[in-house]
């Protein structure tokens, strides 16, 4: 692990403890700056259940089992799925079926491509690198980030799609089509509805524009306005997590001075690498 991935790593766990202490396409969840809060979406997506929910790949600390109601020794009375919805965080995409999500059976490949005209392209690719770590961390996926990333003119109007199995992020210029004036990142994930009526997720792409470099300095990753936590915002959209109706939390639609890793931010990821296969 590299020092700067070591340090992204490091950062989000400081953060967390201090706040602590068919095939079909989902709407697109983007980060704005600044942005109009967009009520219906909040109230509107609930976490449905699915039978294959709960294989949990990580520690669940008490604080976590809390928002997920699971300190109660009668299992009677767990339900995480209305734990998450009365947190405020949403899912990407919702079915009378369950929520859409990886299986956690299955490596997820990361692959970044990077706009040629961009300067800092090693940067914008340390920093992918850094929160895929974190994410992997806190939901026990398999994330794996390719050595290096791909240089190329970026086509607005003819975006790639990620392979099966796969995230792809491109970072592309502030003037860029792919994005309104308004848009920090975007996020799409695909899905697919199993036999069972299971949605999994089965690709994703992520959008970032240069203007994160632009507008925000280098952080504490889930602490503030800062280039690590408006990558982590979508790249959590990315595991199926949507936006937060929190103001303080880092899914929320904008990022500000007192952005936080909420305890309902942590729970939701943990809850995203749960689906079994």
């Amino acid at each position: 692990m590299g020092l700067r991935k070591l340090m992204t790593v490091l950062a989000l766990l400081l953060s967390a403890f201090l706040v602590l202490g068919f095939i079909a396409e989902s709407n697109a969840s983007t980060l704005q700056n600044p942005i109009t809060q967009n009520e219906k979406h909040i109230h509107e997506n609930n976490w449905s259940e699915n039978l294959r929910d709960r294989n949990w790949q990580t520690y669940l600390s008490p604080e976590i089992k809390q928002i997920l109601t699971l300190d109660d020794q009668n299992s009677a009375t767990h339900n995480p799925h209305a734990g998450l919805h009365n947190s405020g965080v949403t899912p990407m995409v919702n079915t009378e079926n369950g929520v859409a999500l990886w299986g956690n059976c299955r490596t997820i490949n990361i692959s970044t491509l990077i706009d040629s005209s961009l300067v800092e392209k090693d940067e914008m690719f340390n920093v992918i690198d850094g929160v895929a770590e974190v994410v992997s961390a806190y939901t026990g996926l398999t994330l794996s980030h390719e050595n290096g990333y791909t240089s190329t003119q970026v086509d607005s109007s003819n975006l790639p799609t990620p392979e099966a199995g796969s995230i792809l992020i491109i970072w592309v210029p502030k003037n860029s089509e792919s994005l309104s004036s308004q848009q920090l990142g975007t996020t799409k994930v695909w899905h697919t509805v199993e036999n069972d009526g299971t949605p999994t997720i089965t690709r994703a792409r992520i959008l970032l524009s240069e203007k994160i470099f632009e507008e925000y300095n280098s952080g504490i990753i889930g602490r503030g306005n800062n280039i690590e936590t408006a990558v982590m915002h979508e790249m959590t959209h990315a595991m199926g997590v949507g936006h937060s109706s929190h103001e303080n939390s880092f899914m929320y639609t904008e990022l500000t001075n007192n952005t936080l890793a909420t305890v309902a931010d942590i729970a939701s990821l943990v809850f995203a690498g749960s689906r079994s296969c």
